[in-house]
This record gives structure tokens, sequence and C-alpha cells, in this order.
């Protein structure tokens, strides 16, 4: 493995459960949280140097390799203990040959972070901080079912801030039923005015079987139209670029490079990252690997000697191919269709010079010798894009 890798850890534990949340988190007490832990630490002593057969894959083809992003997402890591997270942290740093330099990053609820806490987090060598605001307004965060208000939400990035973490980066949602672009394009504008170092800005998507799903279904919610959607993407982009924040992805911004999420990063273009926890992914090569999503079933897996990993797949060229052409259409940097061929042996753009003709006419796509670039247009087209793209 010549290329650094990520780690990833996913705490599946919140609160409350927001009605839009289609992720593998849960509710627990903390009997659950310290019963977590120790599966947590166990499974890293499974797959880390000297693990035994049950983690055979996984330490065969990370056995060599260096980590140089840690990132504890979920869920909400901040439900854990600072002594529950160094606990864990210990067992990682112990377990895998991670970079001194590494990137260390570490998912928070506004209501968590008080300057204690931020302390804490800091002293364990977490350089940053992702802040999930969703809002800066009372109505929409109770729409959200979050459990802060606006003012707590600006107080978590202010503190942040004063507790000396690197790159400060905070969540919002948008195209909410019932507000409009204007209220939306006021937001950024306030989240900036905070200073973030790094703004990730997602659309609201409403699942199967959430209770805003449920709502949907009912009757009771309706969600924004799709007209409406792809004009706040466009304004979110070109609102954020005014205020210093380049969009380097669909949904990530940055004021600098340095403030890009280098573990992100990972999942796009292919690098290899090794997944802990409940329903965490694992990627190196052309190999994929998941595990069960329940933490009780993984947590009784781990404990009891059998492997947590739910499924895996080996994918072929044409499928890893078509993956890297729909993850570049979702990024300002875009296709490189040089390096793709030789990876691949495959040119990707043969076959659709038409498409990429006629994109280019519409706007969508800038081509650039071999590169091509998706305009902001074209972007907010990606999904679509990479759904008729032909090998």
């Amino acid at each position: 493995m010549t290329d650094a890798a990520g780690l990833y850890v996913h705490i599946p534990f919140c609160s409350a459960i927001c009605p839009y949340c289609d992720f593998a988190v849960a509710r627990g007490g903390e009997a659950d949280r310290g019963r977590f832990v120790e599966a947590l630490i166990e499974e890293i002593g499974l797959l880390g140097c000297g693990g035994d057969e049950r983690g055979t894959v996984a330490t065969r083809i990370f056995e060599s390799a260096r980590f140089d992003t840690v990132y504890f997402g979920g869920g909400t890591p901040s439900a854990l203990s600072v002594e529950q997270l160094g606990a864990v942290r210990g067992r990682l740093v112990g377990a895998f040959a991670i970079d001194p330099e590494a990137e260390w990053t570490i998912e928070v609820n506004p209501e968590d972070a008080s300057a204690e806490a931020l302390a804490g987090w800091r002293e364990l060598g977490f350089d940053r901080i992702s802040l999930g605001l969703q809002a800066l307004d009372d109505r929409a965060l109770r729409f959200l079912g979050r459990r802060h208000d606006a003012a707590a939400a600006r107080a978590s990035v202010e503190r942040a801030r004063e507790a000396g973490f690197r790159s400060v980066s905070v969540d919002l949602i948008y195209s909410l039923p019932g507000f409009d672009g204007g209220w939306w394009l006021g937001t950024l504008g306030e989240v900036a005015a905070l200073g973030p170092d790094h703004v990730s800005c997602y659309e609201l998507t409403i699942h199967e079987g959430t209770p805003f799903g449920r709502r949907r279904e009912a009757g009771r919610l309706c969600e924004t139209g799709e007209d409406e959607r792809a004009a706040n993407f466009v304004a979110t982009h070109r609102r954020l670029a005014e205020l210093g924040y380049e969009g380097y992805e669909v949904s990530n911004f940055a004021r600098r490079e340095a403030d890009r999420s280098r573990h992100n990063r990972k999942y796009w273009r292919h690098q290899a990252y090794l997944g802990l926890g409940p329903s965490s992914h694992s990627f190196a090569g052309r190999s994929r690997w998941w595990n069960v999503s329940s933490w009780k079933d993984w947590s009784a897996a781990v404990a009891g000697g059998d492997s947590p990993v739910a499924g895996r797949e080996e994918l072929k060229d044409d499928q890893l191919l078509l993956e890297a052409v729909m993850m570049g259409l979702r990024q300002r940097s875009g296709l490189d269709c040089a390096a793709l061929e030789g990876r691949f042996g495959i040119d990707p753009a043969a076959g659709n010079g038409g498409r990429i003709e006629a994109w280019e006419k519409a706007g969508w796509l800038r081509v650039r010798g071999r590169r091509l670039e998706p305009t902001l247009e074209g972007m907010a087209r990606a999904d679509r894009l990479a759904g008729e793209w032909k090998l």
C-alpha cells in the first residue's frame, strides 16, 4: 500500500434520533456506552498489528499501512466521555501505524461543546472538529428535531476557535420545506460571520422509514421541488464563493486548501480506508467490506469471537472506473482521463464524445486537454451525468 490510508471510527450513540436520519444510530445509556467502548477496543485489537485469525482479511491488507487521517464519526462521538475517547485513541495508536502529523477529526453536537470538553478533545490530539449546527434559526432547528438552539450553535463555533482547533468545520442542511431561498442565503451569511474554516452543506433528503418519511407518506410533509433544489444548490455555491469559501466538492467548501477534509477525499479518490465499529465500511484496492449495522449485533459478534463483517465485494475495473467517474463529476477538480486510462487501461472519455460535446455546449463541462471539469451547473447535475456515462 503506497498511499497513506484513513481510519474511520463509528460511534453510534445519539441523545435523540433526528427525524430525517437514516444512519446506523441508537440511543444508549451509560452502561451501553461502556459496553460499546469495550467491544471497540476489542475490534481494534483484532484488526491491528498482531490481530488474530478473526481479523485476517483486514489485517493482511492493512498490515503495512500508514494512516494519516483518523475520523471519529457517527452518531455522535461526543456522546462518549473524554476518558472513553482517550481509551479508544490509546488503543488505536498502539495497534496501528498512525502518522505523527495525521489529521484527527471528531464530529460534535453543539450542546456537547463545553469549554471543558473542547479542551479535553484537543488534549487527546483532535485537531479538526466538525460541528453539527444544521441551522442558525430556532424554528428550523425545531423542525429538524435538533436538541440545541441557535445561541448554542453560535457559541459552539466560538468556543471551538478559542480551544485552538486547527480547523473548525460546520454542517448545515438546506432546502427545508417552508423555508425559502432568502432565509437560506441569510443563514450562510450568518455562518460565515462566525468564521469557520470549512462548511458542509447538505440538501435535506427524506428517507423511507424515518419520521420524515412517514410524514411524507401521510401527506403531512412535502419535499422541496426539484427546480427549487437545483436553484438552491447553485445559489449556495455562489454565495459561499462570495464569502470566501471555495466549493471543492458538491457539498463541501473551504477557505484554504489546508482546510479541505483530507479524510473525506480518500473516499472520493479511491484511497484505502479502514472502518471500525458498527456499519463502518472499509476499502482497499478493489475490495470493499462493511460491518453489521446494529451496534448490539456488532458487539455480540466481536465479544463472541465472530467476525462483525456483514458483507464484502470485489470490484471489477469497469465498476471502479464508473465510480471514479461519478466521484470525479462531484469534485471541482473533475476527471483526469489520462490518469484514469493509465490506471484502468480504458479511456473513460471513449464512447462519450457526443455527450461530452453536448455537455460542454450546455455549459456543464469544461474540457481542458484530457481533463474534464464540471462547472457549477454540471456539479448540480453530477448524479445525472454519471448515470448517462458509458464505458
